[in-house]
């Protein structure tokens, strides 16, 4: 039946249909039971009274109908008490929850003619529901209702509050009174006309549902309502991928949260752990919530970008040896990985790794034969010596293996021979030698030994091939010592030296005698072997020193040195000019002083000449200017006049008078040779951070870090060591590359243990690793500790290492295991690399091409950075040192952390505990 809505509603629920916003968006998966703003058709709802109470309206929007019902009976005057019931909505077996929005509008009761309005107005109209396992038919059973019904509550808030009551069983069905609905925005005659209408939307939630189906009523109790929509839905958890996992569609459970356990992606697994498997918990309103747990990638994948949690495999040439590693790394040096997700990297050929070494360690290879095995011996004691091989295989656990066999018959006969007995003694015994020497003793006199000496390493004896060794073979008879030889001058001149000694016969039946000669003085050394007790140096500087000394050799291998000799060159010998000779020398200086005398002459009456015609050329302009009646000087051209400044240099150069030019000095004349370099716009790098401090973000930083690696790892490839590596020595360029320059301590390191000793000389001791500050000896590993420091001041921007330690406090504080802190806001891999960089062991600290590429890595995968390191004030802070016998030097933590411009870090102490001085103290005892 049709009833016409008073007042022109209609086209009111017209504009509200128009003006209506879409309900917002939810994460979770709604699944629709009923929406009437859908329908094609009448809905057919039942209406009690049928006549006068609720009616079905149409209205037409976009060309589709919309059904809705209305309800206004205080305008007609009518009973008030009108019910409006929905068909049966099927549930089904699964949610035990759902959700009821509706859509409607409500008159204002002061809008009506009077000021109250009409007796028995209302704003609000209440909303019942009933479970039943089957459609109970057309019959409203009204008196059911009111039996149920509970005193009404206005409820004025957007958020509807859920009441749930006692079920009451009532053939076969359950009604139950779910809230009294308000609406937050009621309209006027005056909103109809300007059009300013608002619909009102309200949802919801009907909790433990346990029928099959229900019914929704709607009881009016004297409202003017247009019920425009009314939608019932439940809510799923949609299938979601958190923390490497899995987790599928799931529906919530009748009351709190649901767990729901997640299944890890391909290449992932559950780690054994704290953390646990991966758990998420699927809220009523059909979101995840209280993620617990995640799986990880497996060793040979890494996981992918934030955008796409999957694990992908490494790729070739890298490896993940197990979960703990963040990401994939670069094999080693000397291994590879061909394959992807590869889990370590296989060594080259002829490289191994030692048993125990993991697969971070590079590959290494066997050291080569030891070079220049010699002996002496002295009675029945003999004495070895070797040098180190040239290639220790990249490893520096060097050791030596002394074989002895005794042989019969001559050294060199090759007769046959057996091990030394137990009467053959080994002063550091014959195996596991860390020095290149060793003492035999308890050999016989007069027989023959032959001596291997092995050099192995840690990976010898892991390849197909025998160690490698070098033989000597002695006859204990055939070396004489030449301890008490004495060498004689035979004659000396400025540049030669003659000398002579007592030759000596081999014992051993065959063989040749020569002899080996050893000649050095402060500025060189030479050897050279003779056949004779007899020897002409040649050569020489003359009046010098020389220190000789003499050993015999003979097939059978050398003997010991004699002791040292000293021999003098003679002075250079001054020569006698002739009477020719002294007459020539006094020609040449008479012509020179005649020479020097007309040059003199000359420049005198030129500059005589010059001074008149610029006096004459003074009298012409004064002259000129008087006509003038002005005077015009132009002492110099005005470079800023010109757009090009060469050009006004050449007008310059133009009006000059050559007589005017003087030479004053010769730039770069004896002066020391000086380089020309790029110029780098933004000076040095310390200064640069420090006015800079807030501009730059951690990317740049670790991209300025890389080109000073690069430029270290340049030196170290070509054996040169810097030696002064500081942020102050480091320029940088317009685009903010960094490069290395002050080469004024740099050294060619020696190409026999890659050192570099100095004497003396002023180091700067906060960049200096601690073995060259002990013992002066530099290496590219000292240079590496030096780039540990240059990375603590880019991440503190440009603060002074160590603070206000004197360089005595640094020292004992590295010596008792210090390091600098993190600077505030460190990432955390960056604060890794520094603390690898400051290993007290050299040998542990990485060379520069490893650390290069994992500067370059770093820089590809920026999410690394957003991990900042942890503050440990046990480890990484110095403690203060008591000054005196009046106990502590500092009143508070705060004024101590101040006087070594750490002040920042207070905050990190609080939090620790550490609140007083006593505190800080104790840490040494821990």
């Amino acid at each position: 039946m049709e009833r016409r809505w008073p007042l022109g509603l209609g086209l009111l629920l017209l504009l509200l249909l128009l003006c209506a916003p879409l309900p917002p968006g939810a994460r979770a998966v709604e699944v629709t039971l009923m929406d009437t703003s859908k329908a094609q058709e009448e809905l057919g709802w039942l209406l009690d009274p049928p006549e006068d109470g609720w009616s079905e309206v149409q209205q037409i929007l976009n060309g589709t109908p919309l059904y809705m019902y209305q309800d206004c009976p205080v305008e007609e005057g009518r009973d008030t008490d009108h019910w409006l019931r929905t068909n049966w909505i099927y549930r089904g077996e699964e949610a035990s929850r759902v959700h009821v929005e509706l859509q409607f509008t409500v008159r204002d009761c002061k809008s009506f003619p009077g000021e109250a309005g009409p007796l028995g107005c209302k704003e609000t109209f209440n909303l019942l529901y009933m479970e039943s396992d089957q459609d109970v038919g057309i019959q409203l059973r009204r008196p059911l209702f009111q039996k149920v019904l509970l005193p009404l509550v206005a409820i004025s808030a957007l958020m509807l509050i859920l009441a749930p009551l006692p079920s009451m069983t009532l053939f076969c069905s359950e009604r139950e009174k779910v809230t009294t609905v308000a609406a937050d925005q009621s309209f006027t005659v005056r909103d109809l006309a300007s059009r300013a209408v608002k619909m009102n939307v309200e949802r919801c939630s009907l909790g433990r549902l346990t029928r099959r189906g229900l019914y929704l009523a709607f009881h009016n109790p004297g409202a003017c309502v247009a019920l425009v929509s009314v939608r019932v839905f439940y809510q799923r958890c949609p299938e979601t991928v958190h923390g490497l996992a899995r987790f599928p569609d799931t529906l919530p459970g009748p009351g709190g949260l649901a767990e729901v356990a997640g299944t890890c992606l391909p290449h992932a697994h559950i780690s054994p752990g704290p953390s646990g498997a991966p758990l998420m918990h699927c809220s009523p309103d059909g979101e995840w919530l209280v993620p617990v747990g995640r799986c990880h990638c497996e060793p040979g994948y890494e996981e992918g970008s934030s955008d796409a949690e999957e694990c992908l495999a490494c790729p070739s040439g890298s490896y993940r040896s197990d979960v703990d590693a963040p990401q994939c790394l670069k094999c080693p040096q000397h291994s590879t990985a061909e394959a992807e997700g590869a889990t370590e990297c296989a060594c080259e050929s002829g490289h191994y790794r030692a048993p125990g070494e993991g697969p971070h360690a590079a590959c290494t290879r066997p050291p080569s034969t030891p070079r220049n095995l010699s002996f002496s011996i002295s009675g029945t004691q003999l004495s070895l010596r070797w040098e180190p091989p040239a290639d220790l295989g990249e490893r520096e656990d060097i050791r030596y293996n002394v074989e002895c066999s005794q042989c019969q018959g001559a050294a060199l006969d090759g007769g046959p021979c057996q091990p030394c007995g137990a009467g053959v003694r080994f002063s550091a015994g014959p195996s596991g030698l860390t020095a290149s020497s060793v003492r035999v003793d308890g050999l016989d006199p007069h027989a023959n030994y032959t001596f291997n000496v092995e050099a192995q390493n840690g990976v010898s004896g892991l390849g197909a091939s025998k160690p490698a060794s070098a033989s000597l073979s002695i006859n204990m008879g055939s070396a004489e010592s030449m301890s008490g030889l004495s060498l004689r001058l035979v004659k000396k001149a400025p540049r030669q030296l003659e000398l002579t000694w007592a030759g000596s016969r081999p014992r051993s039946p065959g063989g040749n005698l020569s002899y080996e000669l050893h000649v050095l003085n402060q500025d060189e050394e030479r050897y050279q072997m003779v056949l004779e007790p007899r020897v002409l140096l040649t050569e020489l500087q003359p009046d010098t020193t020389y220190i000789v000394r003499v050993r015999m050799v003979t097939p059978l291998g050398p003997g010991p040195f004699s002791a040292d000799h000293e021999f003098r060159t003679s002075p250079p010998v001054s020569s006698v000019l002739t009477g020719g000779e002294i007459v020539a020398i006094i020609f040449g200086l008479l012509l020179g002083v005649a020479l020097l005398l007309g040059m003199l002459v000359f420049r005198s009456r030129r500059a005589q000449r010059q001074r008149h015609q610029r006096q004459q050329r003074q009298r012409d302009r004064v002259a000129d200017g008087d006509r003038e009646d002005k005077l015009w000087l132009k002492p110099y051209v005005d470079l800023q006049a010109y757009e090009d400044p060469a050009q006004g240099a050449l007008d310059f150069t133009q009006e000059l008078d050559p007589a005017w030019l003087v030479v004053d000095t010769v730039i770069g004349e004896g002066k020391p040779i000086m380089i020309i370099t790029e110029f780098m716009e933004n000076g040095a790098l310390d200064a640069f951070l420090r006015e800079r401090e807030d501009q730059l973000v951690p990317g740049q930083l670790v991209a300025m870090l890389q080109g000073i690696a690069s430029g270290m790892n340049y030196l170290s490839d070509h054996n040169y060591v810097h030696r002064d590596l500081a942020a102050r020595n480091i320029l940088v360029s317009q685009n903010l590359c960094c490069k290395v320059s002050d080469f004024g301590l740099t050294r060619l390191l020696d190409n026999f243990d890659g050192t570099y000793e100095t004497q003396g000389g002023k180091i700067p001791i906060r960049w200096t690793a601690p073995e060259a500050i002990a013992h002066r000896i530099f290496t590219t590993a000292s240079d590496m500790w030096s780039f540990g420091i240059v990375m603590w001041e880019v991440l503190s921007f440009g603060d002074k290492p160590y603070g206000e330690m004197s360089n005595q406090e640094v020292m004992k504080s590295i010596e008792d295991g210090y390091r600098l802190p993190p600077p505030m806001d460190c990432p955390a891999p960056l604060y890794e690399l520094m603390k690898n960089c400051w290993a007290y062991d050299r040998a542990r600290r990485p060379p520069f091409h490893r650390l290069k590429a994992q500067l370059e890595h770093l820089q590809a995968n920026p999410h690394s950075l957003r991990t900042i390191a942890n503050f440990d004030p046990r480890v990484t802070l110095r403690l203060p040192s008591l000054s005196g016998s009046d106990g502590i030097p500092y009143r508070s933590v705060a004024e101590w952390l101040e006087s070594i411009r750490m002040k920042r870090y207070a905050l990190h102490f609080r939090s620790a505990g550490l609140d007083t001085m006593e505190c800080v103290l104790d840490l040494t005892a821990e």
